[in-house]
């Protein structure tokens, strides 16, 4: 073959490479774009044991567990403060002191009542000695027997005055004797009366009933005195004190006028949270929680659900139902008014079979994961399913730790790839 011949030769063969790679690049972008879309790639990651839970998150406002409205029964003068806002205080801690300079007045007056009613009623209940009664007795003949001798004289002297040995005066001075002695007589007997005779019931107990109305007024007045000392009801610190020196405690009124102070124990808050009706089923009293403070987002709180409430609210057509989640509080860090995220921690548990919800692919109610066959092809296999949060999930059947699972890396989340075909790309973790 001649060297011109050669060179034609090497320019078809060249010129077919060329052709050739032309076509197979024409092939490459003129591919379908679904079947693009559809292919998947994968990594393959191993199944783990670790932690898994699930959570219901609300926003509520902290609220004390334990809140104490002080209001004064009498209406008197502030005249002392013992305290301010921000103070601790036991139970029975005096807070203000009212006036009690009227109410002592009164105490008096009443105390002195008393005394003398309960002396008549002594003198009315006691019982005459031996001696007394002797004596009445004695006193009764006493004036018996003046009275027997001023008659004898009356009668003497009369018949003198007849005769014209006494003169009229002297008649009349016998006379008046007469008189008196029966006074005396009369007198005497009465005493005499009086200490032998029981005291009648109904004077005895219109006394009494008169001695219990007084005892019931001083005792309204010793208590108004007491109460005059405003002291705290609990134990807890002051948040607020709405009086000062000088001012004059109304009574009787049902407003938030009224209020003196308010006392909260804040050892332990509260929040309370609306649950979503579909959410309810999922609380129970006991389940942890993780409180979050706008005031103190790097400090998070640990809480407990306390109580849910049989009551339903209705708001926009969704209904709810709060529920109590309890705060301990020893250092009253917390305070009354702050908003709280709270996470409920509705499913817990320790050292669980787990995979990425990515992983995951679920049809007909059922769920598979992606293994390598033995010619390194992913396939199927059916899984039992566990607890379930937004990142993870856990396996309770199908799968071990450690064994090597497939995550499709360009698939729709818990859906089958539309491709299936190729090998595992990538690497294990």
């Amino acid at each position: 073959m001649s060297k011109k011949g050669r060179k034609i030769i090497i320019l078809l063969f060249i010129l077919g490479v060329v052709f050739v790679a032309i076509w197979f690049l024409f092939l490459k972008n003129n591919v379908p774009s679904s079947q693009k879309e559809n292919a998947v790639t994968y990594k393959t990651i191993p199944v783990e044991k670790g932690t898994i839970s699930n959570s219901i998150s609300v926003v509520g406002t902290v609220e004390s567990l334990t809140r104490a409205e002080v209001k004064s029964e009498i209406g008197e003068k502030v005249t002392q403060i013992f305290v301010k806002s921000g103070d601790l205080v036991t139970k029975n801690k005096p807070l203000f002191q009212l006036d009690t300079r009227e109410l002592e007045i009164s105490r008096q007056k009443i105390e002195s009542q008393l005394l003398s009613a309960q002396a008549e009623l002594d003198k009315l209940l006691q019982q005459p000695s031996e001696v007394d009664l002797q004596q009445a007795e004695a006193n009764y003949q006493e004036a018996l027997i003046a009275l027997e001798n001023a008659q004898r004289t009356l009668e003497r002297h009369r018949e003198l005055f007849i005769s014209g040995g006494l003169s009229q005066e002297q008649l009349e001075q016998s006379e008046d004797q007469v008189i008196l002695k029966k006074q005396a007589v009369n007198v005497s007997k009465a005493k005499l009366d009086d200490l032998k005779e029981q005291p009648k019931k109904e004077d005895v107990e219109i006394r009494r009933a008169h001695i219990t109305e007084i005892k019931a007024s001083l005792e309204s007045i010793k208590n108004q005195l007491e109460t005059s000392l405003v002291k705290s009801p609990i134990a807890g610190t002051v948040i607020d004190m709405n009086v000062k020196v000088g001012d004059i405690i109304q009574t009787g009124s049902t407003t938030t006028t009224n209020i003196t102070a308010t006392i909260d124990d804040m050892s332990t808050m509260k929040v309370v949270v609306p649950i979503n009706e579909i959410d309810v089923p999922r609380i129970k009293e006991g389940m942890k929680a993780r409180v979050i403070l706008d005031a103190l987002p790097d400090n998070p709180f640990d809480g407990e659900v306390d109580s849910i409430s049989f009551l339903g609210k209705i708001t926009e057509n969704v209904v709810t139902y709060d529920a109590t989640v309890l705060i301990p509080n020893p250092d009253r860090i917390i305070r009354p008014e702050m908003t709280a995220d709270v996470e409920i921690t509705t499913q817990y548990k320790e050292n669980a079979t787990i995979i990425p919800l990515d992983a995951l692919i679920e049809k007909e109610g059922k769920g598979f994961v992606l293994i390598a066959n033995q010619e390194g092809e992913p396939i199927e296999r059916e899984v039992k399913l566990g607890i379930r949060n937004d990142s993870q999930v856990e396996i309770i059947e199908g799968i071990e730790a450690g064994e090597q699972i497939a995550l499709p890396l360009l698939a729709n989340r818990r859906t089958p790839p539309v491709s299936m075909g190729g090998p595992f790309g990538g690497g294990g973790r």
